[in-house]
């Protein structure tokens, strides 16, 4: 396949005006010349995936220019992970996506191995990318600017291995969150001590260009690797502090996923760096949840997107010519001090077909009129009564199936794709790539599901967010059935809404 351009002949001038360098250019020009040949078979229809090639992390995920922008990890020219490059989608309400051209390659020296992950801010009407840059084994901070939103000339190096602590890893040193406070600009980023341990670290600048270390926000030797992708925002008055742990090991029900996802509500101290949980929790449950980011809307609300995929893992669509996706953004809250996750609600915008029922018994299997589809948002709550297993199952077809049920002697909700059809392979570290839990309590005996459906991919969320678990399913063109079961006793459905997404 083409490679992209050196950057030997890197400045281009674009439609006579603005500078963009031949490496972004190559991958533009790659873009829309192979885009079309990608396999739609298990493409998405309201989320954010690469037009071709690879994704990972969601990156600068803002609101800017009147658009909301969510940027990734992307190569273009492959569907695995490659020279990385930083893709860029915009949106006005969170479900119609809009390709831009790529906003960043590989093609200083200081960043030639790729241009990692990172956030974004908006300072004095500019548009600041802060990423990860990588040359010949060092990680090391960079910043790119835009007057436009979309254009974007790098203004360098802003923090090197020189403004690090002795006993920090010069070669684990990643993924920025830039954030403003009392007039001061700080960033937290994954950072490895020289003893292996994991640690996120804290910065502080005045005007983005000129950084001095703060201290360490978090330190402890429960990972295999970094915590990387950090994440920092207020909700409700608290402090929550996103992570993604490499290796975190399993407690119980929790953090099954060989690389994880966490959060801690509590305070962040500015004066020395360090963070004071007072609750710590896993923020998905499922399969493929990883890298979260969030935003702050006009409107006051926190969102948070992040990749609906994991490492370690084969990846069904690659052959297909492309690999990755990011979840449906989810609005954040703060109940009793844990985290709520609701799905964004211009996504109501795109319901079409509803189909309401209420008071109907499960004893057995059943399906009713009008309740299929893989394109779908389904809403309902089941009394439990005397079933000990009773849920739904999901992408059905004549072999394949894939269920969501609620366990009564474990107390769990379970997703289980091992009857979807295809096998995910996994590192042997993990135990599985098929089965998922998390605990909940009923509330009466009744437990609420809100699912989302986009072709490939299952989203939970459990009482009202209380609990979400986000999985890929992989099944046949014909698996679009969607039938309700109880074992060991009957269950009942108190109330049922269906509706197609219709994009």
């Amino acid at each position: 396949m083409q490679k992209f351009v050196n950057a030997d002949d890197k400045i281009y001038k674009r439609n006579g005006a603005e500078k963009r360098s031949a490496a972004i250019v190559a991958a533009d020009n790659y873009i829309e010349r192979f885009r079309g040949s990608v396999d739609p078979a298990y493409r998405h229809t309201y989320h954010v995936m690469p037009p071709v090639g690879w994704m990972n992390d969601p990156n600068g995920f803002n609101y800017a220019f009147g658009k909301y922008h969510m940027f990734f990890q992307f190569n273009p020219y492959s569907a695995e992970w490659g020279p990385m490059h930083w893709g860029h989608y915009t949106t006005e309400d969170f479900v119609k996506w809009h390709l831009e051209p790529t906003a960043i390659a590989p093609d200083e020296d200081y960043d030639r191995d790729g241009c990692f992950s990172g956030t974004s801010i908006v300072k004095d009407n500019g548009f600041y990318l802060m990423y990860t840059a990588v040359a010949g084994g060092l990680q090391t901070q960079a910043l790119a600017r835009s007057a436009d939103g979309v254009n974007f000339v790098k203004e360098g190096q802003v923090i090197t291995g020189e403004d690090l602590p002795a006993d920090c890893s010069r070669s684990d040193f990643r993924d920025p969150k830039v954030f403003l406070r009392n007039g001061i600009y700080y960033a937290i980023t994954g950072s490895a001590d020289v003893d292996g341990s994991g640690q996120l670290l804290l910065f502080g600048s005045p005007d983005l260009m000129r950084w001095k270390y703060v201290g360490r926000v978090w330190k402890d030797r429960r990972t295999e690797g970094i915590y990387e992708c950090p994440d920092l925002t207020v909700i409700d008055g608290k402090d929550m502090l996103i992570t993604s742990p490499q290796g975190l090991a399993a407690d119980g029900w929790r953090h099954e996923n060989l690389h994880g996802n966490l959060y801690m509500a509590g305070s962040i101290d500015l004066e020395t760096g360090a963070f004071h949980s007072e609750y710590e929790d896993e923020i998905d449950g499922g399969f493929d949840f990883y890298a979260a980011q969030t935003l702050t809307a006009p409107d006051g609300r926190i969102i948070m997107t992040a990749w609906m995929q994991m490492w370690s893992r084969s990846m069904p669509t690659a052959k297909d010519g492309w690999a990755g996706a990011a979840i449906l953004p989810r609005e954040l809250s703060i109940v009793d001090g844990k985290l709520i996750q609701t799905p964004v609600r211009e996504i109501e915008k795109y319901r079409q077909n509803g189909v309401y029922l209420s008071e109907k018994t499960i004893d057995g299997e059943v399906s009713f009129a009008g309740v299929s589809g893989v394109k779908v948002e389904l809403d309902f709550s089941l009394n439990v009564d005397s079933a000990e297993k009773t849920g739904v199952k999901l992408y059905k077809g004549d072999v394949n199936e894939t269920k969501i049920y609620y366990d009564a002697k474990q107390e769990k909700v379970v997703f289980d794709r091992s009857g979807m059809g295809i096998r995910i392979s996994h590192d042997p570290k993990e135990k599985d790539a098929s089965v998922r839990s998390v605990k909940i309590k009923l509330n009466g005996n009744v437990i609420r599901f809100r699912i989302f459906l986009d072709v490939s991919s299952c989203e939970v969320f459990i009482n009202g967010g209380e609990r979400t678990m986000t999985g890929n399913v992989y099944s046949g063109p014909a698996d679009n059935g969607i039938c309700f079961f109880a074992e060991g006793g009957i269950s009942e459905i108190v109330r049922l809404e269906k509706y197609d997404i219709v994009v």
